[in-house]
């Protein structure tokens, strides 16, 4: 258990945290934010990064196996900015021109943005603490909406929103190379005018793999996504379990693991939201099914080391993710009493098929979106249909006769 700032408790929400980290570095350190502040941990301790006058709230995004870190700082009437910070300075480097710093590779290179107007994001590059290049973008892409990743190659990944025609807008994934000049590549696949669609990539191993999630926000269903250079399709995910919303929030440098968090959909359930199962950290191998990380519930992070009973909590610094070692199953009793099989139970119209594809998109290179899906708090077609005939005998039983002419009106 890491140690934390003094403070109000935790909230049991991931989405509401004030406490988390972020990635490991060399000699058991760890980085993130405790109670909001920018921290780092060696071994169980937590440290405070020495903060400039004026600013209180801020986090670690990301440390290099050197110990050099980056994140951001926000204060009262100051602009946010980007900072880097190596354990035992007296104070923290700021970044010029940078709101928000979000990765750093081995080499000191810096990756993240700046806000050119309250709508215009800028992706930058520093080395050091100085701007290599403002990133470029091809006329199509109106602007990054966030800078996430960088490899020791100096490939960076992120995510931007484009129009085609002047009129069909639609987010897309990005990916420079390390030439300064180069504008940035759309990874595909992407859809104008499909705005519930969107690819959010998060980071990339040093063979120019990127991980990402994929979300279609009609139905708030989402995939752990991957896609490998030339980057003209993309590898979909299927989800742990029966689980409707999944994610890959980080890769290992050289394995090719992503890990990322299961969770469910409030519009498709295939739980009410009050008795969905907890958050589960999850792990890919690259191959094979999404599988669980038995030891944590929270959010994972690719450069975590795990040990083989130890699983998104502890690690070494070599920044690799790896696949737990299984636990072998409790050896179950046989029955010496002969006992009739049970009939199956016949499949409930309520119920939504768990199949994969309805999951969302799934299998090598699809590029399909995931299907509608009967949300949990609907009974399907059968109890719409129930419903519309018990609303036609009503009608039957309480419609009026016509009544018959008056006699006047007969012998007319």
């Amino acid at each position: 258990m890491l140690d934390s700032l003094p403070g109000p408790g935790e909230s049991p929400s991931p989405w509401s945290a004030t406490t988390d980290v972020k990635g490991l570095g060399p000699l058991g350190m760890s980085v993130g934010r405790s109670q909001n502040r920018p921290v780092y941990w060696l071994g169980a301790s937590v440290h405070r990064v020495p903060l400039p006058a004026g600013y209180t709230p801020g986090g670690v995004e990301a440390v290099n196996r050197f110990g050099a870190m980056v994140g951001w700082l926000r204060g009262t009437d100051k602009p946010p900015v980007a900072f880097r910070y190596v354990p035992g300075a007296k104070a923290v480097a700021l970044l010029p021109g940078g709101e928000r710093a979000s990765d750093i590779n081995d080499t000191g290179h810096i990756v993240g943005e700046r806000h050119s107007d309250p709508w215009h994001v800028v992706g930058e590059e520093w080395v050091g603490t100085t701007v290599r290049r403002e990133l470029a973008l091809p006329p199509q892409i109106t602007g990054p909406a966030e800078i996430t990743g960088i490899n020791n190659a100096g490939r960076i990944v992120g995510r931007g929103t484009g129009v085609m025609d002047a009129e069909y807008w639609y987010e897309t994934g990005l990916v420079w190379a390390a030439d300064k000049a180069a504008p940035a590549q759309e990874l595909q696949p992407f859809h104008p005018g499909d705005t519930y669609s969107s690819y959010r990539p998060q980071d990339i191993d040093e063979k120019g793999r990127i991980s990402g999630t994929y979300e279609f926000s009609r139905i708030i269903v989402s995939n752990g996504v991957v896609w490998k250079p030339p980057y003209t399709e993309v590898t979909t995910v299927a989800n742990l379990g029966e689980r409707t919303q999944g994610t890959f929030e980080d890769v290992s440098p050289t394995t090719g693991v992503s890990v990322g968090t299961a969770s469910d959909s409030t519009m498709v359930g295939p739980f009410p939201p009050e008795t969905a199962p907890p958050y589960q950290a999850t792990l890919w191998k690259g191959a094979g099914p999404t599988l669980p990380c038995p030891a944590s519930r929270r959010r994972a992070t690719a450069e975590l080391s795990p040990s083989p009973t130890t699983t998104g909590s502890a690690g070494t610094p070599s920044k690799q993710a790896h696949a737990p070692t299984p636990t072998p199953a409790r050896a179950t009793p046989l029955r010496t009493t002969p006992t009739r099989p049970a009939p199956a139970p016949a499949p409930s119209p309520s119920r939504p098929d768990p199949s994969p594809s309805r999951l969302g998109p799934a299998g090598r290179g699809s590029t399909d979106r995931p299907a509608p899906r009967t949300p949990w708090f609907h009974s399907g077609a059968t109890a719409h249909a129930r419903v519309s005939r018990a609303r036609s005998a009503t009608a039957r039983r309480t419609r009026r006769r016509p009544r018959p002419a008056r006699r006047a009106n007969r012998a007319r």
